[in-house]
């Protein structure tokens, strides 16, 4: 029996914890101004005008190239790489997929590059001149019936210039001719064309490691995209496989498996070979970035080092579509997202390091009466400033009202219900740049620094400047829809550029087609996307599309050279101000400090160089040469 001193103690006690939390909650509330954008003070303190960095002599056909320079002029500063760059020369269609990959590539790793339509054209442009790094060809722009032009090929070998065949000639072409078959590195076709059962991606070449893309499980077949209808080639001696097909017949030996990425060493150069589509785009950007670093010593090379989740259309603030979602859930849409997709969100992405911005619709459809909740914005809003999330305004519309319509809709519900406001960050989706540039002269985008907008197909220019204020930066899939040919594209874009964003479209939670677009089966997806990509690339850092926005402007206006004298590589930068990052990618070498600048291993062989100054030491340990084989572009 509890004594009457006893228990008014344990009433005083539990008083003065109920007042303290309260207290503690009120003060919390009267701290934190929740309706103001804390990435608007972000966003200030960085240079607004176009900064970048572009190769000195893009030649794209009849002075393509020399256009789109003075055109940046006139949007801001432009500085021009030095002339000491490294060269690529690229041999293929300018206008074509390819070329302007390799445009992009060079760009991106702030090389030189020279884009010629033929062989011909290319030796009589710059005959006598100095010998490139390397030849990115695409095997269409190659005469094949003439002998010159093989020899020529081989002749580029023997004096240094590594080749990179961006794609294959006619399977015809390498049956008939010994020549091809030995400059390609390949003994005999085995089959015309043959298809396999999956990819086999080996390790240490993109980053995210070993992958296997074959749907063993009858639950994995929807995610298997990949080509797998190619020439079955045999390789010759001196070879080096980075991708191959599996096949069904489990009986076929794993050195005889259908090639698809390769090597051929020829001693003071290397031949690579791509059999199949794989290099246009961002899946292009990364394998020009692992072939690089394949034939160096070392390799090192700017990166944005951003990993970024965007949820597009999340959360909605009315309560629409009521009648799909209580046969659904039983719920309103804003029960959905609150009671059963944010805990679910939350509690899978506690473990990895992905930032998330969260681009709201206020109203998907504007031509019902059910209004957005104001109570609601100011509930996700204060969520999203206590775990910083960040929250962007999303084209989200499912009314088919005019964008300018929607958004002066939004912007008189934000007005009434956050005044303070302004958002920073604005997602775009499949809109046309025009209509994005249109869509920013609104008021309630006029605080906007970055768009973002679904990847394109092909399109290699993932991050750039949309204005002379504002930059695109690219979403690189669908993270409620899985696929293979996806995660390669993802692991492709972390090489190049430590980079990754992806989307998850939330209105296929409000306003779903079918019963497959319940949160119980996107989540599946969802979980898949989030298992694959979060542990592979741990090692970058999350961004909101703010955050990320800072890195890709210093990103774009960096310049640097580097050199190395024993066990030391020196890194001197330029034109990025603030703190910016590196990818070096090593042979059987590891890290040991770095003076001006902070370094995390990535994998074996792989590091992210962080330098704060502008100049990084960066001392490495020595190579255990008991394994370590020299390649031949050692510079």
């Amino acid at each position: 029996m509890v004594s009457r001193r006893n228990y008014f103690t344990i009433m005083i006690l539990m008083i003065v914890v109920f007042f303290l939390c309260m207290t503690f909650n009120t003060l919390k509330d009267t701290w934190n101004d929740y309706e103001v954008n804390p990435y608007s003070e972000t966003a200030e303190n960085y240079p607004s005008k176009v900064n970048i960095y572009i190769p000195e002599s893009i030649r794209l056909g009849k002075a393509v190239g020399r256009k789109a320079e003075v055109k940046m002029a006139e949007n801001g500063e432009v500085r021009i790489g030095a002339a000491t760059r490294r060269r690529v020369i690229g041999i293929g269609d300018t206008k074509g997929t390819l070329m302007q990959t390799a445009a992009q590539w060079v760009t991106y790793s702030k090389r030189d590059i020279g884009i010629y339509e033929s062989l011909a054209v290319y030796q009589k442009k710059e005959k006598g001149g100095e010998q490139p790094e390397m030849l990115l060809i695409d095997s269409e722009s190659v005469n094949w019936k003439k002998a010159g032009e093989v020899t020529f090929l081989r002749d580029c070998v023997d004096q240094g210039t590594h080749l990179i065949f961006c794609n294959l000639p006619d399977v015809s072409v390498i049956r008939k001719n010994r020549e091809v078959r030995e400059l390609l590195g390949i003994r005999e076709v085995r089959e015309d064309e043959y298809t396999v059962d999956g990819i086999h991606l080996y390790a240490g070449f993109l980053l995210g490691g070993e992958t296997y893309y074959q749907a063993v499980e009858e639950e994995d077949q929807g995610y298997q995209d990949m080509e797998l209808r190619f020439p079955w080639y045999q390789l010759a001696s001196g070879t080096k496989v980075y991708m191959k097909g599996i096949p069904e017949d489990e009986s076929i030996d794993t050195e005889d498996h259908p090639v698809v990425i390769w090597r051929k060493s020829f001693g003071s150069a290397y031949v690579f070979a791509v059999n199949g589509g794989y290099m246009e785009g961002v899946t292009g950007l990364g394998l020009l970035s692992a072939m690089s670093a394949e034939i160096y010593s070392y390799e090192i090379y700017p990166a944005v080092n951003a990993q970024s989740m965007v949820f597009e259309g999340f959360p909605g603030l009315a309560d629409e579509n009521r009648k799909k979602m209580d046969e659904l859930y039983s719920r309103s849409v804003k029960q959905v997202f609150q009671e059963i997709v944010w805990p679910y969100v939350g509690m899978s992405l506690q473990d990895y390091p992905h930032g998330i911005t969260c681009m709201m619709a206020p109203q998907y459809d504007y031509r019902d009466k059910n209004e957005p909740s104001e109570e609601q914005l100011r509930y996700y809003l204060k969520m999203f400033h206590e775990q910083a999330v960040e929250t962007g305004l999303s084209a989200a519309n499912v009314s088919e009202l005019a964008m300018s319509e929607k958004l002066a809709l939004d912007q008189a519900f934000m007005q009434e219900a956050a005044g303070a406001y302004d958002f920073t960050s604005f997602y775009a989706g499949g809109m046309t740049e025009k209509e994005m540039e249109e869509a920013l002269r609104m008021r309630i985008l006029g605080s906007v620094m970055t768009v973002v907008a679904d990847y394109e197909e092909e399109d290699a220019e993932v991050v750039k400047f949309l204005t002379e204020d504002v930059t695109k930066q690219s979403t690189l899939g669908e993270g409620l829809a899985y696929t293979y040919k996806g995660d390669l594209l993802m692991k492709s874009a972390a090489t190049a550029l430590g980079y990754s964003n992806i989307s998850f479209d939330m209105t296929r939670v409000a306003y779903p087609d079918s019963l497959e677009d319940s949160w119980e089966n996107l989540s599946r997806d969802y979980a898949k996307t989030v298992d694959s990509f979060g542990p592979a690339f741990d090692g970058f850092d999350g961004t909101t599309a703010t955050e990320c926005d800072v890195r890709i402007r210093r990103f774009l206006a960096l310049d640097y050279t580097d050199s190395r004298t024993g066990s030391v590589i020196r890194l001197e930068t330029e034109g990025g101000s603030g703190t910016v990052w590196f990818i070096l990618r090593t042979h059987n070498e590891s890290v040991e400090s770095v003076e001006g600048g902070n370094f995390k291993k990535l994998e074996d062989g792989a590091y992210l160089i962080e330098v704060e100054d502008r100049e990084a030491v960066i001392r490495m340990e020595p190579a255990d040469e008991r394994y370590y084989v020299m390649p031949p572009g050692v510079r």
